[in-house]
């Protein structure tokens, strides 16, 4: 079975394309999702959990997760040390992809083997490899890497009006804003232009409250909750959660 899958900075989906339609289905998760946090948590049993289970120990405050870790895509200085291993950025996405993967697996009934993975219109080629070589070392084989505002100008396509246009795609992502500008007409799409910003998506809007709810709440108080480890990742969740 072949799949679709947004490898999200934040939260990731997973698709298919439905043989009785013709058209894309995303494959909810194991409680009923169509997304999934992009989080771990490093069981000391020596497990790795995905998704929610793993968010609710962020949200607690514990040192054996990891989140974010698609910011470092493609460099090879970055890595995590839990249950005595060394993670890159590579591995905790495989990590991540075998979690989702397993999942969909599971709600469908079959075995997922092929893929195409999304990434930020701003990735390089390091930054692409990277991404491909985390889909192979969770056992997928890659069919291809695509931008995702270039998905969706596709998806958008594919099921247009079918009257010729330009349109502007912006993808506001967890951690990134992208924009593209194409050209879609009734036998061809052309992308003219993509760019974006990879320090100005929900993450960034997460900081931005959760900095200023710390500068209130020290103005008022005169305590700077943001030195406080477990204040601070409540105050992010809160942050979150407000912003939804």
């Amino acid at each position: 079975m072949r799949v679709g899958i947004d490898l999200g900075t934040t939260y990731c989906a997973i698709a298919y394309i439905d043989p009785k339609t013709g058209k894309a289905k995303v494959i909810q998760n194991s409680e009923g999702k169509s997304i999934t946090p992009s989080v771990l948590y490093f069981d000391p049993n020596g497990s790795v959990l995905h998704g929610e289970e793993a968010k609710a120990y962020v949200e607690e405050g514990s040192d054996r997760t990891a989140n974010y870790f698609k910011y470092y895509m493609g460099d090879e200085t970055y890595a995590i040390c839990q249950n005595g291993r060394d993670y890159t950025a590579v591995d905790l996405s495989a990590e991540l992809l075998k979690g989702i993967v397993k999942e969909a697996e599971q709600e469908t009934g079959e075995h997922i083997g092929e893929a195409v993975i999304t990434v930020p219109a701003y990735f390089n080629h390091l930054q692409r490899q990277a991404t491909m070589r985390a889909g192979q070392n969770a056992g997928l084989t890659v069919l291809n890497i695509i931008s995702e505002p270039t998905a969706a100008v596709f998806a958008y396509g594919i099921h247009g009006s079918g009257i010729n246009q330009t349109v502007l795609v912006y993808d506001l992502g967890g951690g990134t804003f992208d924009v593209t500008i194409a050209r879609i007409t009734d036998d061809r799409i052309d992308v003219l232009g993509t760019d974006g910003d990879h320090r100005l998506g929900g993450k960034n809007w997460d900081d931005a409250l959760s900095n200023y709810l710390a500068d209130c709440f020290y103005d008022e108080f005169g305590i700077d909750v943001g030195k406080d480890t477990e204040s601070n990742i409540m105050l992010q969740a809160i942050s979150e959660n407000t912003k939804k």
